[in-house]
């Protein structure tokens, strides 16, 4: 008796304490927002890569068949869940100090895009929440709502320093790379794993870094190399560090939906940033070399879509020989069908609704007997699968207004609006990058980048309609050109 209540004592003080800090960090960062300029919140990317980091590290974990074992006590594993806790915690704290800084200076009177925002909310809500009440296994954790505020906040600030956001992703992720390169040398069981039989061009392995999985890394690896391509760091060795880093890091994932993204999404940036030269280049010959060009970068897209979406139906018997060879532990797109297949049954099961968003979880995994079925592995039947008929159309809705809000952003951000959506959408054939039930993600971090350079890039004709609806105009505001064309947003004091 008198242990429990000793044990519940310690508990109760630790809780006192952690709520006196958390207030007492709310007010100190409440006050140096109201002094500081620049805003704070950037920081968050820093925090959710923190995160994702934080697992590989402290448990120390064994790669192998695709799966990372740990071999950590229950003391390293316990602290692991701590740092993501605390890293969690100072996350939801800069939101908040942003969330009452919007309330306390009425901000609402000169904010834009709140059609996007809405979008969001819809998508979510139908996702996350009237799943988790009306599917057919309801349930709901607190996590669901951690993405509203995130997506909020990153909403606010990207209306006056989107690129605050991308120097920041920027710097965390060169840091990021950098750190699971020394892990490749100094513990290379940790994110490297050997004997990968599925490799592009023979190469057995696969490379994980400090990410939670090499499906994550590549779409981490294309999101700085967007950044890299926008805002290039002064330096011109660092520059070349960065790029190796990245491109070593993509190949090596292993990722084919995400490579095939890439090589897209670079097509797309080199003909964006050079549109003019083309342009002027096809005068004098008539518009027949610039359509040549438009109509291969459109044989690219459909060929890699194709490639990654139907190249299992054409190499499935050569597949299947493979996976005897291998006594079944080749990892193809085979498995995949069969998760579609999974997931089609649970969309027709319950199909207003969907299964709820548990579908996919531990306990889902264990039942159907595949611990890799993270995800139903498209946008689409993700949907359908987690959130039936009303999701489909909160998907659809928010993919259409995302993608409105990329192409309006695309000339002042100079094509990355357009890259970081159409990541997401590519991504979305083969994976589910819009989910948004755990939003300490790689997934939600790109998300989350998209969303600042759709509303932060948004060009001065298409604010001035938004704002001449409102009763306060919003504050006065430059544009700076740059010697490379682009231009950006700049607020006048």
């Amino acid at each position: 008796m008198i242990e429990q209540i000793f044990g519940y004592s310690i508990y109760l003080g630790l809780a006192l304490t952690l709520a006196a800090a958390s207030t007492l960090g709310l007010g100190l960062m409440l006050h140096a927002g109201t002094r500081v300029r620049k805003e704070p919140l950037p920081l968050l990317f820093v925090g959710i890569v923190a995160a994702i980091m934080a697992p590989p590290i402290a448990t120390g974990r064994f790669i192998s068949a695709g799966m990372g074992v740990s071999e950590a006590s229950l003391q390293d594993i316990g602290a692991s869940f701590w740092i993501n806790r605390i890293i969690t915690l100072g996350i939801l704290l800069l939101c908040a100090e942003r969330l009452v800084r919007f309330i306390a200076r009425r901000e609402w009177t000169h904010t834009h895009s709140w059609l996007l925002f809405w979008a969001f909310v819809a998508f979510a809500l139908t996702h996350q929440i009237l799943n988790g009440f009306l599917g057919a296994f309801p349930s709901l954790e607190h996590k669901a709502f951690y993405a509203f505020l995130l997506y909020f906040s990153v909403f606010l600030v990207a209306q006056s320093q989107p690129e605050r956001c991308f120097l920041f992703v920027r710097a965390t992720l060169l840091f990021f790379f950098a750190c699971s390169a020394v892990a490749a040398i100094l513990i290379p069981t940790v994110v490297i794993d050997k004997g990968y039989a599925g490799g592009i061009l023979g190469i057995p392995i696969r490379y994980y870094g400090l990410a939670t999985h090499a499906n994550t890394l590549g779409p981490l690896a294309v999101v700085f190399m967007i950044c890299l391509w926008r805002f290039p760091f002064d330096s011109r060795l660092i520059n070349l560090f960065s790029w190796a880093l990245a491109f070593i890091s993509l190949f090596l994932s292993q990722s084919k939906t995400t490579i095939a993204a890439a090589l897209v999404i670079a097509v797309f940036l080199a003909l964006y940033r050079y549109r003019s030269r083309l342009l002027e280049s096809s005068k004098g010959r008539g518009a027949g070399l610039f359509i040549a060009i438009i109509a291969c970068s459109c044989f690219l897209l459909a060929a890699a879509i194709s490639v990654t979406w139907l190249g299992a139906d054409s190499a499935e018997r050569w597949v299947n020989r493979l996976d005897l060879a291998k006594s079944g532990q080749l990892t193809t797109l085979t498995g995949r069908t069969k998760i579609w297949f999974l997931a089609w049954e649970e969309f027709l099961a319950s199909p207003w609704f969907g299964h709820g968003p548990s579908i996919w979880g531990d306990y889902y995994r264990f039942m159907i007997g595949i611990k890799t079925a993270t995800s139903a592995h498209n946008q689409l039947l993700q949907s359908l699968s987690s959130a039936g008929i009303l999701g489909l159309a909160g998907l659809l809705f928010y993919s259409l207004v995302l993608a409105v809000y990329a192409v309006r952003a695309a000339p002042l951000s100079g094509g990355i609006s357009v890259a970081l959506v159409g990541l997401m959408f590519l991504r979305g054939f083969l994976e589910a990058p819009f989910t948004s039930s755990n939003a300490i993600t790689s997934d939600f971090f790109a998300h989350l980048l998209a969303l600042a350079a759709c509303v932060g890039f948004l060009p001065p004709k298409q604010l001035s309609t938004t704002l001449s609806k409102l009763e306060q105009p919003r504050p006065r505001t430059s544009w700076v050109r740059y010697s490379d064309g682009y231009s950006a947003r700049k607020n006048v004091t």
